[in-house]
């Protein structure tokens, strides 16, 4: 059975160079996808990536081992482009087509959103510019990740970039939230990001009625924008 160590070993790895590694591909992915953040990888690094995913992905061994490989590799590696898309073109493409084999990628998708943002940033980022807007794939992929989550920070940092998600979707979630004030602020992001983002999905009149719900501040700059967009 191929393992991580082995797959590494191809490139003659030593421990402080994956240490290394590691850590420019931390740096890079906090905060990854978000405005004005503009922060890359090596060339060399990339390359490198770039061969360590596809001996996996490009590989003939089985889909389920490849899964497991693959979030070895991005928690090691936390790279959006090189261990994160393979997941969705594996989905997308229907090469990753069981119901357990998409449940792996979902259970560790919540799991990251609630560890340190740079597992958790590249995360959100792939759910929300890749399966949150592709159309055929987002209501599989919400439904998925919500019924496979154990950690309440993990539903807040999904509702947080879950704009291109069908509204009647996310308001399932507002109002089991509503009766815990200090969920608030996270219903007010996903409310602004549903109204602001191209791709945002939003109701115009539930918000309104959700937003006159909640218990916060209504003299920060988000809660101002938001009104301003529910014009």
């Amino acid at each position: 059975m191929q393992t991580l160590g082995n797959i590494l070993s191809l490139y003659e790895l030593s421990t402080p160079e994956i240490d290394k590694l590691s850590n420019e591909a931390k740096m890079v992915s906090v905060d990854y996808g978000k405005k004005g953040i503009i922060k890359k990888l090596s060339p060399e690094t990339w390359n490198l990536f770039e061969a360590i995913s596809d001996q996996v992905w490009s590989s003939a061994l089985p889909i389920v081992q490849k899964i497991s490989l693959g979030f070895q590799l991005y928690e090691t590696f936390p790279s959006y482009y090189h261990f994160l898309i393979p997941f969705y073109r594996g989905v997308s493409k229907k090469e990753i087509i069981q119901p357990e084999e998409k449940k792996m990628i979902w259970i560790h998708f919540m799991k990251y959103l609630a560890a340190p943002h740079c597992y958790a940033d590249p995360v959100g980022y792939v759910l929300w510019a890749n399966f949150f807007e592709d159309e055929i794939l987002v209501r599989e992929a919400w439904q998925g990740l919500i019924n496979n989550y154990t950690d309440k920070k993990s539903l807040l940092k999904l509702i947080e970039v879950a704009g291109p998600v069908p509204f009647s979707l996310k308001e399932i979630q507002y109002n089991n939230l509503l009766k815990d004030p200090t969920t608030h602020e996270f219903i007010l992001e996903s409310l602004l990001h549903s109204a602001d983002d191209v791709h945002g999905q939003i109701d115009m009149k539930k918000a309104h009625t959700l937003l006159a719900q909640l218990k916060i501040d209504t003299e920060t700059e988000n809660y101002k924008l938001l009104k301003e967009k529910l014009k």
